[in-house]
This record gives structure tokens, sequence and C-alpha cells, in this order.
């Protein structure tokens, strides 16, 4: 992709014409394009899809989620540490920001019955 200042500035007017945006808002896109590229291998079709999705929009720049992460059962992101108990937050929760891995009353293997998923049934010790 864009190797060159000027085939940074032909791809930004490319993607300026085919999607209906400024100049400068279409630049700053296929750099970012470009340096998804750069640390997923992969080529500019695929990192261009995955920067379109609207799932992949970043909601909150402290905790990273982004807009496909959104908790259908609380008013937050991955900040929030309110009484929810949505599986998204144990799914994408960082671990370190809240300890709440140290849940007496789940599974030690799979996790089931805590806080996580408190509706859970373990079957790791079925026989």
């Amino acid at each position: 992709m864009p190797q060159t200042a000027r085939a940074l500035t032909r791809a930004a007017r490319d993607r300026a014409r085919r999607t209906g945006t400024t100049y400068t808002r279409a630049r700053a896109a296929v750099q970012a394009i470009h340096e998804l590229m750069v640390t997923t291998g992969w080529e500019f079709a695929e990192a261009e899809a995955f920067y379109d999705d609207p799932a992949n929009e970043m909601l909150c720049e402290t905790c990273g989620w982004t807009m496909g992460m959104i908790c259908p059962e609380c008013p937050g992101c991955g900040c929030y540490t309110g009484s929810c108990t949505g599986w998204r937050h144990h799914e994408y929760r960082d671990p370190d920001m809240d300890g709440l891995d140290d849940d007496p009353d789940a599974c030690p293997e799979c996790g089931a019955g805590g806080r996580g998923d408190p509706y859970g049934e373990c079957v790791c010790f079925a026989a």
C-alpha cells in the first residue's frame, strides 16, 4: 500500500471519493489501515474491511472497548464497575482493572457459577 507520499495521496483521494468523506479524514483512515496491515499482516482489502466495520469503532479510549463490545445489560463500557453482571464484562474485561478474577463462588476450572457467569452450571467434575 502507500509506500510514498504520492501513493498515500492517491489512496486517500480514492477513499475520499468512494466513501464521501473529506480528503483529510480519508488520508487519516488510509494511514490507520496501512498501520493495521503492517501489524496484522493482512492485505489492504482485509484491513480496510476491518477498519470500516462499525463494530470495531472505538467506544472508550481508556479501556479500549469497541462498539461491538457494548454490554446490553448496563450503561457503561469496560470501565463501568457497577452492579452489572453482563457476560461481556467478563469476556472482555482487563483482569488488572478490578480484581474480579478472585471470585470465590466460581469454579476454578471453567469459571461457572461466579459473577461473570452467575447462571452457569459447572460440568467439570461430573463423571
